[in-house]
């Protein structure tokens, strides 16, 4: 099979691509800079759709990763990226017949636990940029619908080489500067990488004309939700950090994350309302019909996954 992947220099991007090859695909990646995968590298902006019809011409699939990340970043560029993006990479599978569409569980959060939930409406509309553009994305992607298309939401997908979720975790704590939600009380489910890329790869294989694959979005993890702090905990250890995280109440961190959203100069505040929210309650989620619907179950796992981390950071 030929497969186009955008944002293939992502960290979960390069890994769907790696599986892909390693199992005999031809695959595309394409992105603004290099992947650093064994796929060949078509470099373009997922927003000019002309650069992503010639590089999705003759594959028989796109999965589409890219994304713009940042909750602060301007809306005109996160709309053109997340939502504008999705529809360039839609129309681009158009000729291709098969359509993977990655979104995130974020999508549905409305400020309260998700305790084994199933994948939810996508209806975000608060102040998150990220989160809003991803719903509306997904939103335009399951009304749009011209090919098979297979919508998967992974949830905080981490390992090593992770820039987004353990650089950031690590940064803070050495510089003293992270804090947690009522001590990280709240349980969280999580993904480690090569088990979100092996769902992703699998929901491909089920991107077919009347496979129940299509028929709704489809959350993926871990399976194992932990308490935050024993997260963060396993995170910092893994990486030789002796500090720990402070504690402070929810309402504070709501409170603070407000404030600093609104003062911050950047695109990425350290603390915004809609991330303290999150850390505050507990987000895991039933596996049991994607896992039955893709025919996948995680093969690394949360304590495999640890291990990968602390040797990534040469401590075993």
């Amino acid at each position: 099979m030929k497969v186009l992947v955008t944002g293939g220099s992502s960290l979960l991007g390069r890994t769907v691509a790696n599986q892909l090859v390693e199992r005999g695909d031809h695959v595309l990646c394409f992105q603004r800079r290099p992947s650093s995968s064994l796929a060949t590298d078509v470099l373009g902006d997922i927003r000019d759709r002309n650069e992503l019809n010639r590089a999705a011409e003759d594959v028989d699939a796109v999965i589409h990763l890219a994304a713009l990340v940042a909750p602060k970043a301007p809306w005109t560029d996160m709309y053109a990226v997340n939502v504008e993006g999705t529809r360039n990479a839609l129309k681009a599978a158009t000729s291709a017949g098969r359509f993977v569409h990655i979104s995130s569980p974020s999508v549905a959060f409305h400020d309260s636990p998700s305790v084994g939930s199933a994948a939810l409406a996508a209806d975000y509309e608060g102040r998150d940029g990220y989160t809003r553009s991803k719903a509306i994305a997904e939103k335009l992607v399951s009304r749009e619908l011209t090919v098979p298309t297979v919508i998967i939401r992974p949830h905080l997908v981490w390992g090593p080489g992770d820039t987004q979720l353990i650089g950031r975790i690590v940064d803070r704590a050495r510089a003293g500067r992270l804090a947690l939600p009522d001590g990280g009380r709240a349980l969280v489910d999580t993904t480690y990488v090569d088990d979100a890329a092996a769902a992703i790869v699998a929901g491909l294989d089920h991107c077919a004309n009347g496979d129940e694959a299509t028929t709704a979005p489809l959350v993926v993890t871990g399976g194992e939700p932990r308490p935050l702090r024993d997260l963060i905990s396993s995170i910092l250890a893994a990486a030789g950090v002796a500090k720990q995280p402070r504690s402070i109440p929810a309402p504070l961190a709501s409170v603070l994350g407000t404030l600093i959203e609104r003062v911050w100069p950047g695109a990425e505040p350290p603390l915004t309302h809609f991330a303290a929210r999150q850390l505050s309650v507990a987000h895991w989620f039933d596996q049991r019909e994607t896992r039955r619907i893709l025919g996948w179950s995680p093969s690394v796992g949360i304590d495999e996954g640890f291990h990968r981390l602390e040797a990534s950071f040469g401590r075993s």
